[in-house]
């Protein structure tokens, strides 16, 4: 016999089973049986039969299953989509300060930090994670937009057929960025630019008890309608108004939206603004103001003088005239601020005649003012008489054309006063000109040219043609709310707002119910009640589905078991560390996924408080290190010490 080796630990991992050796089932074999001696025993048709039934229950079942599970998964939003916690959101809000920080000290530690407190387990390469941070202007959303395009070679922008957990988290994080801005837009776009007219007021109640101002039985007293049953009339509730028209889009030209980044630099513009503002610095670090380098009062005078010379002085007076000319000799201080001095006031000759306002005496000295100008000599436009026979001079095809163009009552077609004309030859009077005539149309009235025009016109178009294309709105009455919100979206893509770029960002259902809640205002009794009923009914289908991951074992064969001994002891130890390593991964991430299914059941509100998600994320975790995992290679059932849990 030759000497026994072995296999590697590599060798014995990729035969491991995570289930047992598939078998056929019982009523498999039975029926192959009982088919191959039906002649012999005769009950096997019957039996047969039965375990057909049985067969195609169970395939009843598992199409059920994969049902509940589209159903789930569609509900829970965007493939891409989780749900954060509050510990997640308060990461994200910090995330903007880590990045300045860690770009100043050229070393990622916060940002690495916060990464791996939002649940991103994925090793980053320090130099991809540099770039992602120099290259976004300090901006939270442009980081992990630039990290995960980096990472997974395409932008968020793209659908992917399927998503790991760390894109998830990705994707989600660019939501929670920008979800407070995106609501607070989609206001504004649905605002009301008229407000509704006020309510009038309610007429006063009338008195019905009578108030003995003229005796118990003089008084006139009111009885109000009294009955038993409720009136039959059920009040219609009254939709929010919208100031918006829905637009029809394709699903081509919404991806081609979607695929548009030049929101990014929009972006950067508004962050290097908001640095601006943030950071304003009126001096240089190496030179302090004169006030602190010296407290000397004649250097704060000397200081002050400098500043009142770098002043301008300002011209306030304007010549009222293109003639009139000032001398100025001098500037003066005056208030504090400048002012320009005034010598000499100069007429100079022009070729009109001045009017003489007057003589003013100025202390002991006399000043002829100058009230305006005579335009001399005068403009004289010579003019037509009454009698004036211009007209009769016009051709005689004009003049024909001019008394064809009326109608009956003396109305001119081409004054547009009744119908529509063909050709516009005169053109009435307005405040910007008198009325004129277009002689290039006038002088040349052959209409054989503007025949074949028309008639090649309407041969190409049935229908005059709009000066502006017009878009079609349609109602929101019979729109779903994906449909609706995707209208919403589609207008906010020139913004810089991220969620409108995002594959199936109509899907998100936050955003679904606040326009839920803008289109058909709250929820009637009727509608709660069916909401209730659907979040039970959810719920069935989540107790049924099996989130459990099997723990993977080896077949170890009897000669290899016969040829183990103390000498493997290291070999063993290493299998059995990648067997439960792999085992807490697919158990960790069958709990995330459960978490995502379950979140749209727990509450239809899109924006519960702080408590709502503490306690949902206690008991149903949103990170792999919120995660706990019993050990399957252990003899005791239970956990000594209890799970763990997402810290409040």
């Amino acid at each position: 016999m030759g000497k026994f080796k072995m296999p590697t630990v590599q060798e014995f991992l990729e035969k491991k089973l995570l289930y047992d050796t598939k078998k056929d089932p019982v009523w498999v074999y039975l029926e192959r049986e009982m088919l191959a001696n039906v002649n012999k025993k005769p009950y096997n048709a019957k039996v047969g039969a039965w375990l057909k039934f049985l067969k195609d229950l169970r395939y009843h079942y598992f199409c059920e299953e994969r049902r509940h599970m589209r159903i789930l998964s569609n509900e829970a939003g965007p493939p891409w989509y989780v749900e954060l916690s509050v510990a997640q959101r308060e990461v994200l809000d910090s995330l903007k300060f880590n990045i300045h920080q860690d770009l100043l000290e050229d070393l990622p530690t916060r940002t690495r930090k916060a990464l791996s407190d939002l649940g991103i387990t994925v090793k980053i390469p320090m130099k991809m994670l540099m770039k992602a941070m120099t290259e976004s202007v300090e901006d939270a959303g442009i980081f992990i937009w630039n990290l995960y395009t980096a990472y997974y070679k395409s932008p968020p922008s793209e659908p992917r057929s399927t998503y790991s957990m760390n894109a998830m988290i990705m994707m989600s994080s660019l939501v929670f960025i920008d979800l407070d801005e995106c609501i607070e837009r989609l206001s504004d776009l649905v605002k009301l630019k008229k407000p509704p007219p006020p309510r009038p007021p309610k007429p006063p109640k009338k008195n019905f008890t009578p108030d003995c101002r003229y005796g118990l039985y003089l008084q006139k007293n009111y009885a109000p309608f009294y009955c038993l049953h409720p009136s039959e009339k059920k009040k219609k509730r009254k939709h929010p108004e919208l100031a918006y028209k829905f637009r029809l889009r394709s699903e081509a030209s919404y991806s081609v939206l979607c695929k548009d980044h030049s929101f990014l630099q929009k972006r950067k513009e508004r962050n290097k603004k908001e640095q601006q503002q943030e950071r304003v610095c009126n001096y240089k670090f190496w030179e302090p103001p004169s006030t602190l380098r010296n407290t000397d009062p004649k250097m704060v005078a000397y200081v002050n003088k400098l500043k009142m010379l770098k002043l301008k002085a300002k011209p306030k007076y304007k010549t009222p005239y293109k003639n009139v000319a000032y001398h100025v000799t001098g500037v003066s201080f005056s208030g504090g601020k400048p002012n320009f001095v005034v010598q000499n006031v100069t007429v100079l000759p022009t070729g009109y005649i001045p009017i003489n306002a007057g003589i003013v005496c100025v202390g002991t000295e006399f000043v002829t003012t100058i009230h305006g100008m005579w335009k001399f000599p005068r403009e004289v436009k010579n003019k037509c008489d009454k009698k004036c026979d211009c007209l009769a001079k016009w051709e005689k095809p004009v003049m024909e054309y001019v008394q064809e163009s009326k109608c009956l009552c003396g109305h001119l077609y081409d004054y547009h006063l009744e119908g529509k004309a063909k050709e516009k030859y005169f053109y009435q009077a307005t405040r910007h000109g008198p009325v004129w005539v277009d002689k290039a149309k006038v002088f040349q009235l052959d209409p054989k040219e503007d025949f074949i025009k028309e008639t090649v016109r309407l041969a190409v178009q049935s229908k005059d043609p709009t000066p502006v294309p017009s878009q079609p709105t349609i109602s929101a009455s019979g729109l779903k709310l994906k449909e609706l919100l995707a209208a919403f979206l589609a207008d906010l893509s020139d913004s810089p707002l991220i969620i409108p770029h995002l594959p199936q960002a109509n899907m998100l259902n936050n955003l679904q119910e606040w326009v839920r809640r803008r289109v058909n205002g709250n929820l009637a009794p009727e509608k709660h009640k069916q909401m209730k009923l659907q979040s039970l009914r959810r719920w069935l289908y989540l107790r049924h589905l099996d989130f459990k991951a099997r723990a993977g074992r080896i077949p170890f064969t009897m000669k290899q078991l016969e040829h183990m001994d103390w000498s493997y002891r290291d070999f063993v130890q290493s299998l059995f560390i990648s067997l439960m390593n792999d085992f807490e991964v697919r158990n960790r991430l069958k709990q995330l996924h459960q978490t995502r299914l379950w979140w749209p059941t727990m509450k239809y509100d899109p924006y519960p408080n702080k408590a709502f998600l503490d306690v949902f994320f206690t008991y149903m975790p949103g990170r792999m290190k919120d995660t706990f995992v019993v050990n399957p290679y252990s003899s005791e059932n239970t956990p000594k010490y209890g799970a763990k849990t997402c810290p409040l």
